[in-house]
């Protein structure tokens, strides 16, 4: 009978390819799995639409204005252009994305979907249907400016999937930099729309005007 020391190393040739082979699959998912972030991130800043929709619903919890917006129901309104699949695909993922979500800002959240109209719409969809969020998907940068000024006076958080958005009149906008996830604040448009925010979430974010 062999020594103990003599038996265990002639099982490690046996043990050896496979970690090999367990470290080249770990590396094969990892590599799939950035392909798969890469897909869903379709908005310009790169920040996944589900990062963001999980973002956003902790960022309610920092606007001092978001629980009177909403009321018992928070209503969020996503809009895309019709006719452009990518700005198709971004409004169905961050309705999906949202809607899963138990709560915005504390409160529990009804989703819509709906194609861009106008500017004029919006802000008429704003009032009549009490919304407390407006979400803007990819085509809508050139109407954003547009939108906020239609939206002045109005007591309403709007958020863009990319910095942008924030740069032409969003409130909230997405960027990637260094890697991470980042907001954009526009804070003279969140004053034109009743939102405040917290001093920690400022703290945070790059600042527009």
């Amino acid at each position: 009978m062999k020594p103990p020391a003599i038996r265990q190393a002639e099982t490690w040739p046996s043990i050896r390819p496979r970690k090999r082979i367990a470290r080249w699959v770990a590396g094969l998912f990892l590599g799939m799995l950035l392909l798969v972030v890469c897909r869903v991130s379709v908005a310009d800043a790169g920040v996944p639409l589900a990062l963001q929709a999980r973002l956003v619903s902790r960022l309610g919890a920092f606007d001092r204005n978001f629980k009177a917006r909403a009321g018992p129901l928070a209503n969020v309104l996503v809009l895309h252009r019709a006719g452009n699949a990518e700005s198709t695909f971004e409004g169905a993922s961050l309705a999906r994305a949202l809607s899963e979500l138990d709560k915005i800002g504390d409160v529990p959240a009804r989703v819509e979907d709906r194609e861009f109209v106008d500017a004029e719409w919006v802000a008429q969809r704003c009032r009549t249907a009490g919304i407390a969020i407006v979400y803007l998907t990819v085509g809508l940068e050139s109407d954003t400016r547009r939108i906020a000024n239609a939206l002045a006076g109005v007591d309403v958080l709007t958020v863009g999937t990319s910095a942008r958005h924030a740069e032409n009149g969003a409130v909230v906008g997405f960027a990637l930099e260094e890697a991470r996830p980042k907001l954009v604040l526009n804070l003279k448009q969140a004053a034109a729309q009743n939102v405040k925010f917290k001093a920690e979430v400022l703290q945070l974010a790059r600042i527009v005007e």
